[in-house]
């Protein structure tokens, strides 16, 4: 039988049996009594195995979607919690004739059992659209927030030697949940054809006419990254670091091909493949 852990509260410590599950919540309201015009509810979740941060908030607006009606997700945006990677949701929904407004920011850190990760999530709810006073007020408990066990920070990426010039202005994005890969005739092409949906939402991968990953940055609005800009607003940059395998490791992913113009030299797979195999013969 496992060893009882020592757990910390408000008020006190003890220690818990490890058969139990922590489920803590903690709830800020104005009043003891009825609806409150703001209020604050700190919990937790567990992430599944290899689950990202990104991938996590992905399924929770999923849950939302199917649990809450008349959901309305009015921006996704990326941010820090203590210096920790973490993302702002914020969403409305109808209840009992009324529609509540929610924004909800949420990181990943370690959990309270050795070698667990679980998502903590701070969010606050307005019977009405938020007010400055109540924007404000959610903006100073997330700015002062202080992790008690956040993750380890990344290892630093390693760096290799230069990278060679393509040979051809011909972008190419792979999208792995949707199998398809985009051919676009260059950088101007691509970058105003992709938004920043397509890099969080579709997970669009880009890659130089080498086949070798690019860099995408997407404009951010003045709360960060947001899945709601139009299109245009990403650039793409080749960088040093090794960012994965490249687009010959992973054409496999794809089973269609959807070219953005006639001007490109690419339309069907097989020709894709053909160009990547013979790069690699050289």
């Amino acid at each position: 039988m496992q060893e009882p852990q020592q757990y910390y509260a408000n008020h006190a410590t003890f220690e818990l049996p490890a058969a139990l599950k922590d489920k803590t919540v903690h709830m800020f309201t104005l009043k003891d009594d009825g609806p409150s015009e703001f209020s604050v509810v700190i919990s937790h979740a567990d992430v599944q195995p290899e689950e990202k941060l990104e991938q996590f908030g992905e399924r929770l607006v999923a849950e939302l979607r199917r649990a809450l009606p008349r959901f309305e997700l009015k921006s996704l945006n990326d941010r820090t919690i203590d210096g920790a990677p973490a993302i702002e949701l914020a969403y409305s929904w109808r209840n009992e004739g009324n529609f509540m407004h929610q924004r909800q920011a949420i990181t990943l850190t370690q959990g309270s059992k050795p070698g667990t990760i679980v998502a903590m999530m701070i969010a606050a709810t307005c019977l009405r659209s938020f007010s400055d006073e109540w924007n404000a007020a959610f903006d100073a408990i997330l700015d002062s927030t202080k992790l008690r066990r956040p993750l380890s920070a990344a290892p630093a990426p390693r760096v290799t030697a230069a990278l060679p010039p393509p040979t051809l202005p011909t972008i190419f994005a792979l999208s792995e949940p949707r199998k398809t890969l985009h051919v676009f005739a260059n950088k101007d092409e691509a970058g105003n054809s992709s938004t920043a949906r397509n890099i969080e939402t579709d997970h669009w991968e880009f890659y130089d006419a080498n086949g070798t990953r690019l860099h995408a940055n997407a404009a951010r609005a003045s709360g960060g990254l947001s899945l709601l800009r139009p299109a245009g607003s990403v650039t793409l940059e080749r960088r040093p670091e090794v960012l994965g395998p490249n687009l010959r490791e992973r054409l496999h992913l794809a089973q269609y091909i959807q070219a953005s113009s006639a001007s490109v030299p690419f339309y069907s797979l097989t020709e894709v493949r053909a160009h990547l195999d013979g790069l690699a013969e050289r």
